[in-house]
């Protein structure tokens, strides 16, 4: 995809979309450091920082094993990578179940978390056996569409949670990163596809970043019966 180049003896292929996806890295280990150094301990909150710890590990094996020395890792590298992304996504997922936990009953809480643990399960199964990234993306649209839009939307539309807002406001971005690389849209052999979406993600990271901070935080579930909602 592009040119390999050489440090001395030292071959590294893939070397701009290895750079820019390190970048992610940067940025979610920043925000990772930064969620911690508040000390929350609402799940919701808690979950966000594994979100970015996990999705920082994974961008870190990525340009490396996937990109830049992927002849030498072959698949098992790639393979790396896309474990810690699904579960980083997954954290993202239960995030919002737990954002969202006092609109559902003790069982609707506990079915949501049980098919995101299936969600994820599948994904690193499928992802072993096929070998393919197809299912990477696809749990990624789960995540994304499937956990985070509905039960963010549920929680601003409620709550008008700042948080929240900031959060459905980064889906569109995450979205519109997908189109240069579905498009396989390139500037240039040194600056492909795979390099704009990385770039696009950047924003995406510090928007989800941003609304964990400004997310508020609720207690219990919801009472069916009755139809009350506990306050915040």
């Amino acid at each position: 995809m592009q040119p390999d180049i050489y440090l001395s003896t030292l071959r590294i292929s893939e070397p701009v979309i290895a750079l820019t996806g390190l970048g992610i890295a940067l940025i979610c280990g920043y925000a990772c450091r930064r969620l911690l150094r508040r000390q929350e301990t609402a799940p919701a909150y808690r979950w966000m920082i594994r979100f970015f710890a996990l999705m920082t590990i994974s961008s870190v094996l990525g340009p490396f094993l996937g990109h830049a020395f992927t002849y030498w890792a072959g698949f098992p590298g790639k393979y790396a990578c896309w474990i810690f992304s699904i579960l980083s996504l997954g954290a993202l997922s239960q995030a919002a179940i737990e954002h969202a936990r006092s609109f559902f009953s003790v069982l609707s809480y506990r079915g949501l978390t049980l098919l995101n643990m299936l969600g994820m399960s599948a994904a690193v199964i499928v992802a072993g056996l096929t070998q393919s990234f197809i299912s990477v993306e696809a749990h990624s649209a789960l995540a994304v569409l499937g956990f985070m839009l509905p039960l963010e939307w549920l929680v601003y539309v409620r709550r008008r949670d700042p948080g929240s807002y900031l959060f459905l406001q980064a889906l569109p971005i995450a979205v519109f990163s997908l189109v240069p690389v579905a498009l396989k849209w390139s500037p240039g052999i040194w600056f492909t596809h795979l390099d704009v979406g990385h770039v696009l993600l950047y924003p995406y990271f510090i928007f989800l970043m941003l609304g964990a901070e400004r997310m508020q935080h609720y207690s219990g579930t919801a009472n069916i019966v009755s139809g009350h909602f506990p306050p915040r």
